[in-house]
């Protein structure tokens, strides 16, 4: 099959490294040929789509609200037009989902690639709203090669005792965005009040975030990172929750989660289960970091004891975290085994995703029988297509 793949590439160092292993995933590892296309917006005149079998977007150019900031009306209708395959890869499916649905339909999307759990996806895309469209179960995040092949010293001849960065969550994503950052605050401090020597390197501070090589650093530095489970707690189908709470926290900046919990929030808590292994997990467990984790599912991948340090939401058996952080050889054993079981497991490496993402775009090519083209690109067609589209180029 001949791919076209619709990205908005992160500048180097301005987001996740998982964002880019993602985008990396599909042209090394795909038995199909990939072309991948970065744009914001105008999409290069020149490229015909016509010339291939599928287009498939992914979720850094937004399908949501902003869909014509970030594909332009002419893309849109030209996807729409276009008789192949089209399929998606989605992130952050909590926010007007009800937009989500409307632009699928519109722009015939056939196949999406959800990080929504297996069980929840019938009330996220009800067939009754999407009726043509096959939703697939992904993870957010695979192990990254490079880093399962990294040189990093051994957990007693490291610096920071226990690493983390997040940022403040908008109080709408529900109890799990705010446990995000309760860690932070809750963990300094009890560890200040129980007098400890250990190194701590924590913060929900936008400018102290850290990206590409410099967060690599951090998490091979450090002899434990701290985490929860990625996702949110609440989903918000029509966006009126998001726009009444955020209101209300304009005019009440020092309003409280549970003030916000309370007056708004409560109703909607735990009516989907939209909780989920955090990308950050695999880069520890390839980097040999051990984690300590507020206790969860962690898409049944990590078991407490066995893969993590489980952290109660309460903080009632801190001190035998704290012994357990001091004890740099169980630490050791710890990370060996989550090494050799995660990191090293073929089935959450990038190269098994995208075997799945083949087999499934090859599958509904046939049960589908979208068009096929004729006159496919070669590699240095491609690039002149896109020299001569001089507005994008």
């Amino acid at each position: 099959m001949n791919i076209l793949f619709l990205t908005n590439r992160p500048a180097p160092n301005t987001q996740a490294a998982t964002v880019t292993e993602y985008l990396d995933a599909l042209q090394q590892y795909s038995k199909h040929q990939v072309h991948e296309i970065s744009m914001l917006h105008d999409f290069p005149d020149k490229i015909d789509l016509e010339r291939f079998d599928v287009v498939i977007t992914h979720y850094s150019l937004s399908l949501g609200p902003l869909i014509n900031h970030y594909l332009g009306k002419s893309l849109i209708e030209r996807l729409k037009k276009f008789k192949g395959l089209k399929a998606a890869f989605l992130q952050d499916e909590y926010r007007e989902i009800q937009t989500y649905w409307k632009h699928l339909n519109e722009l015939g999307l056939d196949v999406l690639f959800s990080c929504v759990p297996e069980h929840e996806i019938p009330k996220v895309y009800p067939k009754d709203r999407v009726p043509n469209l096959r939703v697939v179960n992904v993870l957010t995040g695979y192990v990254s090669e490079a880093l399962v092949n990294r040189d990093v010293p051994r957990i007693k001849d490291r610096e920071i005792d226990v690493g983390y960065r997040t940022r403040k969550m908008p109080y709408w994503l529900g109890r799990l965005g705010y446990e995000k950052w309760l860690i932070v605050e809750e963990f300094k401090k009890r560890a200040l009040v129980s007098d400890t020597d250990l190194v701590l390197d924590l913060s929900y501070k936008e400018g102290e975030r850290l990206y590409g090589e410099a967060w690599t650093n951090f998490v091979a530095s450090s002899r434990a990172m701290l985490g929860v489970e990625s996702g949110a707690s609440i989903i918000d189908f029509d966006g009126q929750l998001e726009h009444i709470v955020e209101e209300y926290v304009s005019d009440n900046p020092e309003a409280t989660f549970e003030e916000v919990n309370n007056k708004f929030l409560a109703p909607y808590e735990g009516s989907l289960e939209l909780h989920q292994i955090s990308p950050r997990c695999f880069e520890a467990a390839a980097l040999r970091t051990p984690m300590v984790l507020f206790e969860g599912a962690y898409s049944g991948i990590l078991l407490p004891d066995q893969h993590f340090i489980p952290l109660k939401k309460d903080f009632s058996n801190f001190r035998k975290v704290l012994d357990k952080l001091k004890d740099h050889d169980s630490l050791q054993r710890l990370v060996d085994r989550v090494y050799q079981e995660i990191a090293l497991n073929p089935v959450y490496q990038y190269q098994t995703f995208i075997s799945k993402v083949d087999q499934v775009l090859e599958t509904e090519i046939t049960l589908r029988q979208t068009r096929l083209c004729q006159n496919p690109y070669s590699r240095d067609e491609f690039r002149r297509a896109l020299k001569r589209s001089l507005k994008y180029y």
